[in-house]
């Protein structure tokens, strides 16, 4: 499968000023002002990042962060350094220069539960870094600063390498700046809680380009079929589908309709689908679910083939087809969905989708 870089960074790099959540948000304009001073509540850190590093030109970092109460690892910080060379790349749709190639950790921040400090994720992650340095406890929560990163930095050009190195000169300031404190952990559940009730993603269609959840943001409506390969051929309408999407394009511009297959990633599933695509005349987007999207597909999907309907918020609706339908039943469904979302938005308070 290719790897594509642009949109999947774009998505997944979110600024560390928007806080620790996973959610994902539409891209802000850019800022004039330059914040250097953090105070992660949910990931009970404080920093303050060296103006060397805020307003030198050409210094490429790339601020990665998350908070997940339940997981092995509870929250992550890292700034990411990327070289000039390296910015067309990411940049790029079609690029498959592998991510590692193109940026090189410079500094991490990890919070970790007592009782996930063995876990082989945290572990893992710690065997990264060739400086481990520990910051002071709060309660059950322990916190690491890591650098000296142990993929190196040798396949950077000579200026690259340099600029790695002035970088690396201002972390004794970043260090010092840092205070631990107790997370907030209530307010990473309701946050989850929240992100629950979206289809939130970052993932590949089958070909193998980057696919992230702000797929929604430019329809009004996107309808969603769910399939796998294991399906195929006794449970397969492919023709119907394509056929609706089609027959959607024409009929109404703001609402979009792509095909997920449950059983991807996986060669042989990839495999038996393309076969299937070619078959039907598959022109629609077919989309390879990530973890989080897996996740909600076990709660919410009981059986296959099911249809949803989502908001261009990335919000699914209430509505779902279960089965094989004619292509009529979509468009006629979708339609009620549609005039639904129209009168809701007329009048909020008296409709829920």
């Amino acid at each position: 499968m290719k790897k594509k870089l642009a949109l999947l960074l774009a998505v997944m790099l979110l600024p560390l000023s928007a806080g620790c959540g996973k959610k994902e948000l539409p891209p802000e304009e850019p800022k004039n002002e330059i914040q250097t001073a953090f105070r992660l509540e949910q990931c009970g850190l404080a920093y303050t990042v060296p103006d060397e590093w805020a307003k030198a030109e050409n210094f490429n970092l790339i601020p990665a962060s998350y908070a997940e109460a339940d997981g092995e690892i509870y929250a992550k910080i890292r700034y990411n350094y990327a070289p000039d060379e390296s910015m067309a790349d990411l940049n790029n749709p079609d690029s498959t220069v592998p991510v590692e190639e193109l940026m090189t950790p410079l500094v991490e921040l990890l919070v970790v539960k007592e009782a996930h400090l063995e876990s082989p994720e945290v572990q893992t992650e710690l065997a990264l870094f060739q400086a481990v340095e520990e910051l002071p406890q709060q309660e059950n929560f322990h916190f690491y600063c890591l650098s000296n990163y142990s993929g190196g930095i040798s396949h950077f050009s000579e200026g690259a390498q340099k600029t790695f190195r002035e970088l690396e000169s201002h972390l004794p300031k970043f260090k010092n700046s840092i205070e631990t404190f107790l997370p907030d952990e209530s307010a990473v559940r309701a946050a989850a809680e929240e992100d629950s009730q979206y289809l939130n993603f970052i993932s590949a269609t089958l070909e193998g380009d980057a696919v992230s959840s702000t797929v929604f943001y430019d329809y009004d409506l996107t309808v969603v079929n769910f399939w796998a390969s294991y399906c195929y051929p006794d449970i397969n309408e492919l023709e119907t589908l394509e056929k609706f999407s089609q027959d959607l394009k024409k009929a109404h511009a703001n609402v979009n309709f792509i095909q997920v297959i449950i059983d991807t990633p996986d060669e042989n599933a990839e495999q038996t689908v393309a076969k299937a695509y070619e078959e039907a005349g598959v022109t629609f987007l077919s989309i390879m679910p990530d973890k989080n999207m897996a996740g909600w597909i076990i709660k919410h999907i009981e059986g296959l083939p099911t249809t949803i309907f989502v908001d261009k918020t990335g919000k699914p609706l209430s509505q779902q087809i279960q089965g094989i339908q004619s292509a009529d039943y979509y468009m006629e469904t979708t339609e009620t969905v549609l005039k639904t979302l129209a009168q809701k938005h007329k009048n909020p308070q008296t409709l829920r989708a």
